[in-house]
């Protein structure tokens, strides 16, 4: 008889070891990286929680702050139509600019807008629109300078002069209509044509969008003061 005995390694040691190397491989590939992340972990999770308190408190007011949006949305489409010019309001500031100058046009033209050829668009999306006024009036120099002025810093609008042409009124041109003004202050008449662009962002998508309407008016605008 052989009394040489084989020697075996029990199971519960097999199972020990196995139970040795799980550990080991899930604190190197699970328990230590999470132990370099956990300051970024509870920073989300507070940014979170945060972030669910604030829409718990929407929902606990979202009647009276839907209320506040409609009503400041009102505000804002009301001032954008008092304060703002547009193709539409254009030959008003153009009057707005004659009765404040005291001279009358012999001749003005606007014509229909048209898109920015670059496509540009403002922060909102609104896109950017130009519209082309042709006018002609008799003025001092004083008078014209004035003008020039008027539209580069008084006007809401936002316009920029593309042409313009002066020449001295010939004395038969005056004939017998020889204005008082002319006449008090012995000025030289001058004959101007301007042709001048007025630049504005049609809101008209934008806040049909907003209200849930499609009948917005075509003559909604903003003055594109960083256009010109």
């Amino acid at each position: 008889m052989d009394k040489k005995q084989s020697f075996t390694i029990p199971k519960f040691v097999w199972v020990l070891l196995i139970i040795l190397v799980a550990c080991i491989l899930f604190l190197i590939l699970v328990q230590i990286p999470f132990n370099q992340k956990i300051d970024k972990y509870n920073s989300d999770h507070a940014s979170a929680d945060a972030q669910i308190k604030i829409y718990k408190d929407y929902l606990a007011r979202s009647k009276e702050v839907q209320a506040s949006i409609v009503s400041m949305k009102k505000e804002c489409e009301e001032k954008n139509k008092a304060l703002t010019i547009n193709a539409d309001k254009t030959a008003d500031d153009i009057r707005d600019m004659l009765k404040d100058l005291d001279y009358d046009l012999s001749s003005l033209s606007i014509n229909e807008r048209r898109p920015d050829s670059e496509g540009r668009v403002s922060a909102t999306g609104d896109p950017l629109y130009v519209t082309t006024i042709k006018f002609s009036f008799i003025s001092t120099e004083k008078k014209l300078i004035e003008t020039l002025k008027y539209f580069e810093s008084e006007s809401d609008g936002s316009y920029f002069v593309s042409k313009i042409a002066v020449s001295e009124q010939e004395e038969s041109e005056k004939g017998n209509d020889v204005s008082q003004q002319s006449v008090a202050s012995a000025d030289k008449l001058y004959v101007t044509s301007l042709e001048i662009q007025l630049y504005f962002f049609d809101m008209t998508k934008n806040q049909a969008i907003a209200s849930g309407s499609s009948g917005a008016s075509d003559s909604s605008g903003s003055s594109a003061s960083s256009a010109a």
